[in-house]
């Protein structure tokens, strides 16, 4: 069995596709307490989220993780536009049976995850934006040469060099990822994340995971994947404004992928929204070094919201 078979049939072991309204979804669920929807980035996943929401589903919470559209075992056809995404995610509690949730939407999950909290008010106790694409914006000539370099990233090739990197390399791995991910960080600043991640067996664990889920197999995130960037390119101003249940926006000062503009803004727009900016955070605040002090007001936020 190739490598890539052999994390398909994983992937396919540790989720269930069900039948809602507005078609079919995947979904894994761990953890048991606040359930919290995961709402992944692009490329992505199931996965992505169940390795993204590993702080909260360790204190007290249940991750309710679905693949998106294009992604993995979720069909194309199930909402390709983030309104019919947002409307697909109350399709999906129906069918699970849950009235409310915590939603988190992380990078290009944002928008799918304003507009449910904005269309389906009822159905979310809370809203956490993470590093979360909040608007159209224009790409920066260093944006670009770091898209240029996922380029090679999101490949078949480069889904199975870079997966074989980060488990036999890591380091190296972890160094283009964070140099990919962040911007106006300094030598050492790079280094000091980088060796941050490694310093830990289960850090380790959550940035190989969070990198074999945007790249592997490739196959089965090209089309959501390629679905978001027209949906990203096109993406018409959000109901920000709109949102009226308690709402956390959290973004590093330093990412290089999603400007910390958009989330300044947004906070701006949200007079009531709490917003925590991460100091030399980039892209991946879960194996940020400096994400330690806003996973524990995260906590208290979900928690006190029950």
């Amino acid at each position: 069995m190739r490598w890539s078979e052999r994390i398909e049939t994983d992937l396919s072991r540790r989720s269930t596709v069900i039948k809602t309204e507005r078609g079919d979804v995947e979904v894994a669920r761990e953890g048991d307490g606040i359930p919290v929807l995961m709402i992944h980035g692009s490329p992505g996943g199931f996965d992505q989220g169940l390795m993204y929401g590993r702080h909260l589903r360790d204190n007290g919470c249940e991750l309710i993780a679905l693949s998106r559209p294009g992604f993995l075992r979720t069909p194309l056809s199930s909402g390709q536009t983030p309104t019919e995404q947002a409307d697909l995610y109350a399709a999906v509690l129906d069918a699970l049976e849950i009235d409310q949730v915590t939603v988190l939407g992380y990078s290009s999950g944002g928008p799918s995850a304003v507009l449910f909290a904005a269309h389906h008010p009822g159905r979310v106790r809370s809203l956490l934006l993470d590093s979360a694409v909040l608007e159209h914006y224009n790409f920066s000539p260093g944006l670009v040469e770091r898209l240029l370099l996922y380029s090679l990233l999101f490949s078949s090739f480069g889904a199975w060099f870079w997966h074989t990197v980060s488990q036999c390399w890591p380091k190296v791995a972890a160094s283009v990822l964070v140099d990919s991910s962040s911007t106006g960080l300094d030598k050492a600043q790079r280094r000091a994340a980088v060796e941050w991640i490694l310093d830990d067996q289960e850090r380790l664990k959550v940035f190989q995971g969070m990198l074999t889920s945007l790249i592997a197999p490739w196959k089965i995130r090209r089309a959501g994947y390629n679905n978001d960037g027209d949906n990203d390119n096109d993406l018409a101003p959000l109901p920000i404004a709109e949102i009226t249940c308690s709402t956390m926006i959290t973004h590093g000062l330093n990412d290089g992928l999603v400007p910390v503009e958009l989330a300044i803004r947004a906070s701006e727009s949200l007079k009531s929204a709490e917003l925590v900016l991460i100091d030399e955070g980039h892209h991946f605040l879960p194996i940020d070094r400096h994400f330690q002090a806003a996973m524990e007001r995260r906590l208290q936020f979900v928690h006190s919201d029950k």
